[in-house]
């Protein structure tokens, strides 16, 4: 589970996402003109059309329409628009693209991309076409992607770029600044650059602006920043998000094992971290298994995989509450009326304790709890869980006589429902320190896994207080 969770990045992302499905009109074309201009031969109005428009809204666009229409579009562009555009396109749509280019143009795409953008392609593509797409690539960048391919899933290693700026401790500023102006245009980020010694280890940051200010002859050793905030090549890409965020950082230096500057990750790949580990936190919250595609691209076979399972599991742990109402039923027998509380028992348990596992899955996503805070936790939960369920039980105890005159009855559900406040609330909050210490995502411990659990001792408490009660 991602342990940062950054509401206004992640709000972005998700407005981004959901803009994606762009009021073409409103840039002078849709995919429907795109269909008519390629029927018609209307290459030049087509090439018109698309030279005003971003890439981002014209990877949107290639989205959208047919693999043929995708093909010229992009044979269309300038070359760097195009592979901008290619970088920013996902899933099926940039495989089937990738599948109907030329060897020529697949060397000159996958060659020209940014190295991260590059690792992420390869990763989601088979591993035969990996190795043939590998083979179009000159010596120097083939073994650049094999390097980073090699380094862990999720890792730093696969998410960084190798497209910086490092400069030398002694360098002079105004080196510096030709070194910047010589290489900028073929480099991931040019505002931060990254201070190095001779066995190129870490030493510092520098800001261009910083480099941009001084004198000429200063040293870039006296201007930068020393003991730079970094992460090494297996760090979890989660923590690198973390980090990131908490040092306000627009990119991150990556290190190997001797602290040598190998790489750097930008703030555009945490967003796509954000955005992604979220997605997957929500569907194991779901009780759902994740997948990277969208919901379109998804087969329906990978939804019922996904799915079923968890339902199977779920549906014959609640049967258990058949075992524990029959185990009743002699009470359902003498006062059926206490069938009426039933579902209230069962709904406010779980969500109560649906509420409180939130609540501490997303202190624990932000990096506010740590499994030592537990016996805080508790004993706030406690408190929590014991005045919302006297209010509860006040309230349900006053309703009750709506259904019953029998005041030991109402009474018997209000102190039921008390209970079951308290306990609920107190397992949905403890449930994820449980999957932290057993190291299963605390996502998991959600509804409906805890909706069930709540339900159960929900019924269960309830039965056994009103049977006390009515002296069974």
């Amino acid at each position: 589970m991602l342990r940062l969770f950054v509401p206004e990045l992640a709000r972005s992302a998700c407005d981004l996402r959901e803009g994606s499905a762009l009021d073409f009109v409103r840039f002078g074309i849709s995919p429907e003109d795109v269909s008519t201009l390629v029927k018609e031969n209307k290459f030049l109005d087509l090439k018109s059309l698309m030279r005003e428009l971003d890439p981002a809204d014209l990877a949107d666009l290639f989205e959208e329409v047919g693999p043929r229409e995708r093909v010229i579009l992009f044979r269309l562009l300038p070359k760097d628009k195009a592979i901008e555009v290619f970088e920013l396109m996902e899933g099926r749509a940039r495989e089937e693209m990738l599948s109907s280019f030329t060897d020529s143009e697949v060397a000159q795409v996958i060659g020209a991309m940014s190295d991260d953008e590059r690792t992420e392609l390869l990763e989601e593509l088979p591993a035969k076409t990996v190795k043939k797409l590998l083979t179009k690539l000159p010596p120097e960048e083939r073994e650049l992607a094999n390097l980073l391919l090699n380094y862990p899933e999720n890792s730093a290693g696969r998410l960084m770029t190798t497209e910086f700026i490092d400069l030398k401790h002694n360098m002079t500023v105004e080196r510096a600044l030709e070194r910047i102006r010589r290489d900028a245009r073929k480099k991931e980020t040019i505002y931060t650059c990254f201070v190095i010694d001779d066995r190129r280890k870490l030493l510092g940051t520098v800001r261009l602006e910083e480099i941009i200010l001084a004198e000429p002859g200063t040293p870039v050793g006296k201007i930068m920043e020393p003991n730079p905030v970094f992460v090494h090549t297996h760090a979890d890409r989660e923590e690198v998000a973390r980090i990131m965020s908490h040092y306000k950082l627009d990119s991150i230096p990556v290190v190997d094992s001797e602290e040598r500057l190998v790489g750097i990750i930008t703030l555009d790949d945490v967003l796509e971290i954000i955005e992604e580990e979220t997605t997957e936190d929500i569907h194991k919250m779901a009780g759902m298994g994740t997948t990277t595609m969208g919901y379109f691209e998804t087969p329906i076979w990978v939804f019922i995989k996904n799915r079923l399972p968890w339902l199977v599991g779920l549906l014959l742990f609640q049967s258990l509450s058949a075992m524990i109402v029959g185990h009743y039923e002699h009470a359902l027998s003498l006062y059926p009326i206490l069938a009426a509380f039933m579902a209230t028992m069962i709904d406010a348990g779980g969500n109560a304790g649906g509420q409180s596992s939130t609540l501490v899955i997303r202190s624990m996503a932000l990096g506010d709890l740590e499994v030592r805070h537990w016996w805080r936790v508790l004993l706030k939960e406690l408190f929590v869980g014991a005045l919302m369920g006297l209010l509860l039980g006040f309230v349900l105890f006053l309703r009750g006589f709506m259904i019953t005159g029998d005041p030991r009855i109402n009474l018997s559900a209000g102190f039921a429902l008390f209970v079951i406040i308290v306990v609920a609330n107190v397992v949905g909050a403890m449930l994820p320190f449980m999957g932290r210490l057993a190291r299963i995502d605390p996502a998991v411990m959600s509804s409906p896994l805890i909706t069930t659990l709540a339900d159960l001792l929900g019924i269960g408490i309830y039965f056994y207080i009103a049977s006390s009660f009515l002296g069974l």
